[in-house]
């Protein structure tokens, strides 16, 4: 026989790979202010995902921003999800925060941070269990990402969600966690009943000299009767502690808000929107004025506004793909 023909037929016997479809995304921003500055961001994304022959699926993620790349790739089955690569900083310690007492941790420039490590979460028979390890970055560890364990354990009782959140050291230190650090760990509870929830959280500072915060219990009651919603939360921390949103629809195109916090300036609102058209006007906390008219084109949009505490006027125009 011919070798060319024994050659196909050994390739038409073996199992041929399936080829996960590759999505490419990503987008471009360009803004301009009044004082001359032009700052453009790009991104870039390429995802793919696959479901295995034994029912697991695969997927995986790069993003490319701002010249660092960050990927992460997942397998997700019965038993749960893993994800290695590119991870939410605190991811596992806040999934079992139930109470909300530890604020996420953020960039001082960016907000939520990422990091490289290693996040498992799995749910059996009521019980969620989350669970990560934060890779050291860094030539030194002082001034890059140090290495952390976190724990998150949560479990539904018909309605009533216990939880117990642990980090072994910071979340990230690159900028200084403003929320979880060192030798933390978090126990909270929460219920609704119909339009009230309510929670209850403590947290544990273990690290030396460490002062640990009272415990937070925490109130909220959602309203909505024809066009007005309104949403009313108190706290014990700072004593008394309360917001009161209020949100009126006076058509399909006006609707006003409105914040009230205690001890702070109220917020106001006002939005229209007009087909592709959406205006808003809102009066900040801090007493000044914020303006905006955005343009939606589909892929692209086109934003002008008016920064009232800087004084700043800009115009941006991003398109996304």
């Amino acid at each position: 026989m011919n070798k060319t023909l024994i050659a196909l037929a050994i390739a038409a016997a073996l199992p041929v790979a399936a080829q996960a479809d590759m999505t490419l995304s990503g987008s471009v921003t360009t803004e301009y202010t009044n004082t001359g500055v032009i700052d453009t961001d790009a991104a870039l994304s390429l995802s793919a995902s696959e479901v295995l022959a034994n029912g697991m699926t695969a997927t995986a993620s790069l993003d490319v921003l701002d010249g660092e790349n960050q990927g992460s790739a997942t397998l997700t089955g019965d038993f749960g999800s893993l994800t290695v690569g590119e991870i939410d900083s605190d991811g596992a310690f806040q999934a079992a925060d139930v109470g909300g007492v530890v604020a996420n941790t953020e960039d001082a420039d960016e907000g939520g941070t990422t990091v490289s490590g290693i996040h498992f979460t799995t749910t059996q028979a009521g019980l969620s269990l989350s669970a990560q390890l934060n890779a050291t970055s860094g030539a030194d560890a002082a001034v890059g990402e140090t290495r952390s364990t976190q724990l998150g354990m949560t479990y539904d009782l018909n309605g009533l969600t216990v939880g117990y959140a642990y980090a072994s050291a910071d979340a990230d230190a690159t900028d200084g966690p403003t929320g979880v650090t060192a030798a933390m760990n978090a126990f909270g509870v929460s219920y609704s009943f119909g339009d009230l929830s309510v929670t209850a959280g403590k947290q544990n500072l273990s690290a030396s000299g460490a002062v640990s915060p009272d415990a937070i219990v925490s109130a909220t009651y959602t309203m909505t009767v024809d066009a007005l919603t309104v949403t009313a939360q108190t706290d014990t921390n700072p004593s008394g502690d309360y917001q009161i949103d209020l949100s009126y629809a006076m058509s399909d195109a006006l609707t006003l808000s409105s914040e009230i916090d205690k001890g702070n300036t109220t917020t106001l609102v006002a939005s229209y929107t007009s087909g592709d058209m959406t205006a808003s006007v809102s009066k900040t906390d801090d007493g000044t004025t914020d303006a905006s008219v955005a343009l939606d084109f589909g892929n692209a949009d086109l934003t002008l506004a008016r920064n009232g505490g800087d004084a700043d006027t800009s115009v941006t125009y991003s398109v996304a793909f």
